[in-house]
């Protein structure tokens, strides 16, 4: 019989996937700055990713995981949570502004730019530091004090998620979006790069 994957390495799959989005975010932030071309339908698209990807899936998978650590009692796990569950607030937050931003782009409002370019930039940044955290602080703690019986109540609600996942196909959706994104957005270091070859 196949193992069941960890919760922990469950959402570090979908990191991988959410990093790689970020990139395309701060490419195209970069070029916003640097008054490249971009397309307000890409960022729609990736409005989309992160509305259904990773905050009705990866955030509600997480929202299920953290309270079931805090209750392990572990002294500055709590503090530590509760923090990680405000920046999903915030990460919202962000993603509202930048909806606004693109919503006042498309009818013409150039000082737009600058703002989605800003907002973009900060989902960016508080994402990543998010994700850092929870690999390196967060996963490693939970991999040591959930035992068996608790890590498998986790995924049994993952699984739940999944179902809805598949159901719509969001994966394979949003694989098929990223990989048009970066290649319409590469990152400049590495095209730059190109050039000396």
């Amino acid at each position: 019989m196949k193992d069941k994957m960890k919760a922990t390495q469950n959402l570090i799959n979908e990191h991988n996937d959410i990093l790689e989005l970020l990139q395309v975010m701060g490419n195209i932030s970069r070029n916003i700055t640097s008054n490249q071309i971009f397309y307000t339908s890409d960022i729609e698209d990736i409005i989309d990713f992160l509305k259904h990807f990773i905050e009705k899936s990866h955030h509600k998978k997480e929202e299920i995981f953290y309270p079931v650590l805090m209750l392990a009692n572990l002294p500055t796990a709590r503090e530590e949570l509760s923090a990680m569950l405000y920046e999903h607030v915030l990460a919202h937050n962000y993603l509202k502004d930048i909806n606004s931003c693109v919503e006042n782009c498309k009818i013409g409002n150039s000082f737009s730019q600058q703002l989605l370019a800003e907002s973009m930039t900060k989902y960016v940044a508080l994402m990543k530091g998010h994700i850092r955290k929870e690999e390196r602080i967060i996963f490693p703690l939970a991999d040591q004090v959930l035992d068996e019986s608790k890590l498998n109540e986790i995924n049994k609600q993952f699984e739940k998620i999944e179902e809805k996942i598949v159901q719509h196909d969001f994966h394979g959706h949003y694989h098929r979006l990223l990989n048009i994104l970066k290649a319409k957005y590469p990152d400049k270091k590495y095209e730059d790069a190109l050039k000396y070859i």
